[in-house]
């Protein structure tokens, strides 16, 4: 267990969550003086974080007895939302039980473990609490003839497609899509690196899961940085779009050994300070309409081409129903607008870091995105080594569609050096 101090700016956005409450601690004297002995204290707070990220602290208590005689366990959540995943704060409060067994001579762990399975807490998501698109949804998929290949990722299967070798290149896709977004940039990419594309959580032949609040900024990021260390990238070029890149330069500012260049388009990282007004309507809506018709949403947004029926499809192919939109849906109400929104603080750290970073950068940009078309020059600004903009003309947002083998045109002959 590794104890930290949490800044107070962080602590003022989260709330303390009581989870566990032991009056009587120092009716085992051995237990109480061996916890005050692994957390130095006989009275007052130690905080860490669980592997979910997730920040807790065991308040002692000192009755004047020589020893700590209460103990109570907070779990620290945004403010401003639900409680993650129970089956994560039962996995953290085990974790936690079975560290003290393993300090405290008298205690077995073992035995707290056969505790929790006789109380029925079992490892991983409950039964029904993830959907998984049917593979026969995935046939036929024009101009996308990659086999998936899958890891596991916290008791979730992450799908991913991979062509090429060397160096990775990895391919990020936003929202409300998936890999396929990548089809017509994986060819040139891959004749000059292992060209890498995941389906996020919740997307794709990714396993989904049904309840809102399984998707937070926190857990996305989380995710994706165990699919990069479970596959063990290194030496990575990143490229991001949309959600990809709200997410991929939160996972660049956490791993920076990992990454040796980033491609960015049409995405940023947002500090809380505020929203364009594109972005509000299309959250607005994102949050009104009773169900994503991902094949009219992908052509209406497009402004170079046009889907063929096939292509159109295969964006809504992960999807059989409502109840697998749940990580879609979701995603716009994570984008933080606020500075106590729930991932700002984070990223307000996510930045600072990134502005120290020396790696290089490139900005290929769809001039008719009026959502991120504001964030271009912050996200210029914020790199040291960033090369002036591309301008994508006549462009959207979703520019791996509209001009996708213009835009790995350019990534190509960037990485040669001859941009």
């Amino acid at each position: 267990m590794k104890f930290i101090e949490p800044p107070a700016e962080e602590l003022q956005l989260l709330r303390a969550d009581p989870l566990l409450w032991e009056q009587e601690l120092d009716v085992r004297p051995d237990v109480a003086e061996a916890v005050e002995r692994a957390t130095g204290k006989r009275a007052g707070k130690v905080y860490w974080r669980s592997p979910h990220d997730h920040l807790y602290a065991l308040e002692l208590a000192d009755l004047g007895r020589g020893r700590p005689s209460m103990a109570m366990l907070y779990g620290h959540w945004d403010r401003f939302e639900p409680r993650p995943p129970e089956h994560e704060i039962d996995a953290d409060l085990l974790a936690f039980s079975v560290w003290v067994a393993e300090f405290a001579g008298s205690l077995n762990p073992a035995d707290v473990l056969k505790v929790a399975q006789f109380a029925g807490i079992k490892p991983g998501w409950p039964e029904g609490a993830v959907l998984r698109t049917p593979e026969d949804r995935f046939q036929n998929l024009p101009g996308f003839p990659y086999a998936p290949k899958y890891t596991e990722v916290e008791g979730l299967r992450m799908a991913y497609v991979e062509h090429g070798a060397g160096d990775p290149i990895l391919l990020l896709h936003g929202e409300p899509t998936w890999s396929y977004l990548y089809r017509h940039m994986i060819p040139p990419l891959s004749q000059i690196g292992r060209a890498i594309a995941p389906d996020l959580i919740g997307f794709g032949r990714s396993d989904k899961p049904v309840a809102a609040n399984a998707y937070s900024y926190k857990s996305h990021v989380r995710w994706l940085r165990a699919f990069v260390e479970t596959l063990d990238l290194r030496n990575i070029t990143l490229v991001c779009q949309d959600w990809g890149g709200l997410l991929g330069l939160r996972l660049l500012s956490q791993i920076p050994e990992r990454f040796a260049r980033l491609v960015a388009m049409n995405t940023g990282i947002s500090d809380g300070s505020g929203a364009t007004e594109a972005f509000i309507r299309w959250r607005r809506f994102s949050q009104r309409v009773p169900e994503f018709d991902l094949a009219l949403l992908m052509r209406n947004a497009l402004t170079r081409k046009k889907l063929s029926d096939q292509e159109a499809a295969a964006y809504q192919a992960p999807f059989p129903s409502r109840a697998y939109q749940m990580g879609a849906r979701v995603f716009p109400r994570l984008v933080p607008v606020r500075l106590d929104h729930p991932g700002a603080y984070e990223n307000r750290l996510a930045i600072a870091k990134l502005q120290t970073l020396d790696l290089p950068v490139l900005l290929p940009w769809g001039d008719q995105d009026a959502i991120t078309l504001p964030w271009r020059q912050p996200l210029q600004k914020l790199f040291r080594n960033a090369a002036p903009p591309i301008d994508i003309v006549g462009a959207g947002h979703f520019v791996q569609e509209d001009a996708g083998e213009e835009v790995a045109t350019h990534i190509v002959n960037w990485m040669k050096g001859k941009a």
